[in-house]
């Protein structure tokens, strides 16, 4: 395919980056803008910039430069648009073309005829994967300036979209600190291949991985940059990645997300491989494919966008984030490598996808309409979601709303034949109103049946191969080595577990009446003993905190009460005005912001029995929250505690090193995000004995044992490659407060070493002990995981005299995709110094 375009490349010679022409001398190249050539130093931000206005200022005919936001720390996210001259003068009517086909509004043939396919290359997710950054410049250029015949044939049937850095914040993090350092020494041993993990510039600015944000959406440029996706409807979508030993490009290993449509993408990958193929055996460039990575997650940028009816694919090239490094047998990658080859795959996508445009847009409208007319969703055509409160059904909404799914609020009661997601058969359900509705005949209905089943679907032959690996594992046969499992991230993520919330499906969609649910306001009214704010949700809570940083005493119920005609449970927040004057002011600031409601207590007398406020409940102290950031050993796994407290909770907290373990200050509580940690100090038990919370989220290791806070037993089982799991919640502990004890909890869990619950309790989370006790909900399990689950603590709390400590299985801020397990956190870090 691409073989002509390259004909003066002979194999073996230098990768020669203006080797496409002739070109229009009028548009400046990147090494003209930048002063130097590609693969001599590392591009900044701001020289990109310069590059790209340079390029889209001299070439307004073939390319637009357009702004879609911001990144965290502000940097602008644009995309460049490339065509031909009479593609780029009629961009909204190519827009509205393909949203009229991925809509179902006008599918057929004739509405298609004219458009260009439109292919979408995304570079530099990950920050320090810098090859794509530099050869995205390269690309753009080469799309906007060269006249080649090939270039011009390709772009009058494709228009091609470029996003030249979706992550420039872990990108200008990394860069700006090699380019101080770098001499271009290959040498491992040399102090720029060594860079420290403070400034890794794989996630952006809190630590994201943001190739695995699509299912939260969690991250500013997650959610801009699929914003941008779905106004352009793209049927082609690369994302270029690094480093590997040799280049990878799809067709991809199993196991395939059965919603993409599997023949569909393993045809249309085999070609899109064939075509870098030709162009990679034409310099004897060596790649692999149907290895390592899986299509598997809904979470990835090729799969997500796949799920959304493009062709995704993931590209990784075997040289980058250093000018130059050794593989080994003497062999030297340099980022100038990993640039030719991104260029290459790059452009022998967009020649081929140009070439059968046609194929391609009627594959892409077939593949929309079997999702709006739920042709391809089997029995899964409708989702339901209950909840006594209806503010984590309005955070779900909002979250199917950022993939462009849409719901709806049921506006009255109903009763039709649905599955529980827990289990058993299909039967007639009442549903009240107030229950969010998601019909899956929609735009991106296979997207939605992705993420919010859940069962799981993998391919016969992959279970096979995963079983043969079980069995060699089970041998303890270690040579010659057996085959090992095959999985490259988590396999189970489904919305409604993630949220904590109770769900069911059915295959039926009767015809309902839908509506927007009525806006969550606050209100506070004060009785004559105070107000009570009863805790059914992490807003509850946050106001605890809120009110308790302003200084108002808050105390809390310690076992339920009724007094004046109200049944208060335990765990209900108490203002109590004999601690507290002047507060109505404060309680009304605190309710509009978290929208909250705070209800008039008028008396402490107890309507029956002797439990009341005046006796029955404790004080909150003051929270002051540290969380650990790193030490000498490196940096901590803090980013999604941070995003957590910083944005999704809205508290303020003091990051601090591995230091404040033997030096706690006047912290409350620390959190202890995963990472490595000396063993806990004389000063830290001191501190928590005083009063102190110590929050552990997951690899509790380094605070277990002899020299630890807990000593709980461990079980090893087959690693578990991050499945959901049905947890208990322990009713007499007051640290399960604001739940449903009775309900089932679904937890994340991801590897093969289990906390064993101490007989002694402690357990505030855990799985049934039952013999015949099944705990999966979603996800992949072995034959052993049930058998290790059964009688583990997921949350574990030791009292150690007035304090806690905490140890949490999993962190349940990871990837920001466990919204339901808010509270438990929250509860944690709120029982620092109780007074």
């Amino acid at each position: 395919m691409l073989a002509p375009l390259l004909a003066a490349a002979l194999l073996g010679s230098p990768f020669d980056f203006l080797g496409f022409g002739p070109y229009d001398a009028a548009v400046p190249d990147p090494a003209r803008i930048l002063g130097y050539a590609p693969g001599e130093r590392h591009t900044t931000y701001d020289a990109q910039e310069r590059v790209l206005r340079g390029i889209a200022e001299a070439a307004p005919a073939r390319m637009r430069l357009l702004p879609y936001g911001k990144s965290t720390e502000g940097r602008e996210l644009r995309i460049a648009v490339l065509g031909s001259p009479e593609n780029i003068a009629r961009l909204d009517a190519i827009r509205a073309g393909w949203d009229s086909v991925a809509r179902g509004t006008d599918a057929s043939a004739g509405a298609r005829r004219g458009l260009p396919v439109v292919v979408w290359i995304n570079e530099c997710v990950h920050g320090d994967e810098t090859a794509s950054f530099e050869s995205g410049m390269w690309l753009i250029y080469t799309l906007a300036a060269s006249r080649s015949p090939r270039v011009a044939e390709a772009l009058a049937h494709a228009l091609v979209i470029v996003n030249p850095v979706y992550n420039p914040d872990g990108h200008e993090r990394f860069v700006v600190w090699y380019n101080s350092v770098a001499v271009g020494s290959p040498s491992r041993a040399a102090f720029e291949q060594r860079p420290p993990s403070v400034v890794g510039g794989r996630t952006n600015h809190y630590r994201f991985d943001m190739n695995r944000d699509r299912v939260a959406m969690s991250q500013a440029e997650s959610r801009q940059e699929a914003a941008e996706v779905l106004r352009w409807n793209p049927q082609v979508y690369i994302d270029q990645h690094g480093e590997v030993d040799t280049y990878f490009f799809p067709p991809c290993s199993m196991s395939l997300n059965v919603n993409i449509g599997r023949e569909r993408y393993e045809k249309w990958t085999d070609l899109f491989g064939r075509a870098s193929a030709a162009a990679f055996d034409e310099r004897g460039w060596l790649y692999f494919v149907r290895r390592t990575f899986d299509f598997y997650y809904a979470g990835y940028l090729d799969s997500w966008n796949t799920l959304t009816g493009a062709i995704g694919m993931t590209h990784e090239t075997d040289g980058g984030s250093r000018l130059a490094i050794e593989r080994g047998s003497g062999v030297v990658t340099t980022l100038r490598d990993g640039m030719a080859k991104h260029l290459t795959t790059a452009l022998a996508t967009i020649e081929a996808a140009a070439a059968r445009r046609e194929a391609l847009g009627a594959e892409y409208a077939a593949y929309k309409a079997s999702a709006n007319t739920g042709a391809a969703l089997g029995r899964f055509r409708r989702v339901i979601v209950t909840a006594p409160d209806p503010r984590p059904l309005l955070r779900l909404r909002e979250q199917l709303g950022r993939h462009g799914i849409a719901s709806g609020w049921a506006t009255k009661p109903f009763r039709q034949r649905a599955t529980a997601y827990a289990g058993g058969k299909a039967a007639d359900h009442d549903f009240p109103a107030g229950s969010l509705v998601v019909d899956l005949a929609q735009p991106q209905g296979l997207l939605a049946k992705a993420l919010l089943e859940p069962a799981s679907d993998f391919e016969p032959e992959f279970v096979e191969r995963q079983a043969a690996a079980f069995k060699a594992r089970s041998a303890k046969e270690q040579y010659p080595p057996g085959p090992e499992a095959e999985f490259y991230d988590i396999t189970a993520w489904s919305l409604v577990y993630g949220h904590g919330l109770t769900g069911w499906w059915a295959s039926e969609t009767p015809a309902l009446v839908l509506g927007e649910p009525a806006a969550v306001r606050g209100t506070a009214r004060l009785g004559k003993q105070g107000a009570a704010l009863r805790y059914a949700d992490r807003d509850d809570a946050l106001a605890a905190f809120d009110l308790l940083a302003a200084g108002v005493r808050v105390d809390v119920a310690d076992e339920a009460m009724t007094v004046g005609g109200k049944t208060l449970a335990a765990g209900t927040f108490l203002v109590l005005r004999q601690y507290n004057a002047d507060v109505a002011e404060t309680l009304a600031r605190v309710a509009e912001k978290r929208g909250v409601t705070f209800e008039p207590l008028e008396t402490a007398y107890p309507d029956g029995g002797d439990t009341g406020p005046g006796s029955d409940a404790s004080p909150l102290g003051k929270p002051r929250i540290a969380v650990v950031f790193g030490g000498e050993g490196g940096t901590t796994s803090f980013g999604s505690a941070w995003f957590a407290l910083e944005r999704t909770f809205g508290l303020p907290f003091t990051p601090v090193t591995t230091g404040a373990l033997s030096d706690p200050g006047d912290a409350t509580c620390i959190v202890c995000p995963p990472g490595a940690y000396p063993p806990p100090s004389q000063a830290l038990k001191d501190w928590v004995r005083a009063g102190g919370s110590l929050v552990v989220l997951g690899r509790p290791g380094w605070a277990l044992g002899e020299k630890g806070f807990a000593k709980l037993q461990t079980r090893e089982a087959m690693s578990i490659p991050g499945s959901i799991f049905r947890a208990e919640l322990n009713p007499r502990s007051s640290f399960a407060a604001g739940y449903d004890a009775s309900l089932p909890l679904p937890v994340p869990i991801d590897g093969g070493s289990f906390l064993v619950a101490a007989p002694e309790g402690g357990a505030v989370v855990s799985f049934a002990s039952a013999k015949d006790a099944k705990s999966l909900l979603s996800g992949w399990a072995w034959p052993d995981s049930e058998e290790a689950l059964r009688g583990a603590v997921w949350l574990h709390d030791q009292p150690m005299g007035r304090g806690h400590v905490f140890v949490f299985a999993e962190d349940p801020t990871e990837r920001a995709m466990w919204p339901g397990l808010d509270k438990l956190l929250l509860n944690a870090m709120l029982a620092g110094r109780r007074e």
